[in-house]
């Protein structure tokens, strides 16, 4: 089941394995295996319910585990924050080339990775790998291209001459 995003198929999983052994079937299932005429029986199905129940809980941890992976994928911690707001705002200025488009992506940049908004941000869930992780490659990478071009145009033009 690949949707895409982690949360949603880790909590797809949460949900079946919640449904599947609710305490009314764990009960209707006991009560079955009790009337088993044999005590083998019994005990054979008891132990299957013990163990469907430790093979649900077994689950439920690694569920746990995903989502704490999740979680601490999207955190970022108060010197990590530091360091960005320290280092990266000056390399992006001296990478990107001036105009007043990048001008303007530069300054809302810089207003979003303020130690505050950062901090806040993350308090209420702000996924940064999504919005600004993301656009962030998306600009370097059209920065890098662009330069690639200009060093190629100017080959190109030093070679005719």
């Amino acid at each position: 089941m690949d949707m895409g995003n982690p949360a949603i198929e880790l909590t797809s999983r949460l949900i079946e394995v919640s449904v599947k052994n609710t305490a009314q079937i764990i009960y209707n299932r006991m009560n079955f295996a009790k009337q088993k005429s044999n005590d083998k029986e019994t005990i054979n199905a008891l132990e299957e319910i013990i163990n469907d129940l430790i093979a649900d809980k077994n689950e439920l941890i690694q569920i746990t585990k995903c989502y704490e992976q999740e979680f601490i994928a999207q955190k970022i911690s108060d010197s990590d924050i530091d360091y960005i707001t320290t280092t990266l705002l000056p390399l992006l200025t001296a990478f990107v080339p001036k105009t007043e488009q990048s001008s303007g992506a530069i300054s809302a940049i810089e207003a979003l990775l303020s130690s505050e908004t950062l901090k806040i941000l993350q308090l209420l869930g702000f996924n940064y790998k999504e919005a600004i992780g993301i656009p962030l490659t998306t600009l370097v990478a059209q920065a890098i291209q662009n330069q690639t071009n200009k060093l190629n145009s100017n080959k190109t033009t030093n070679n005719r001459k």
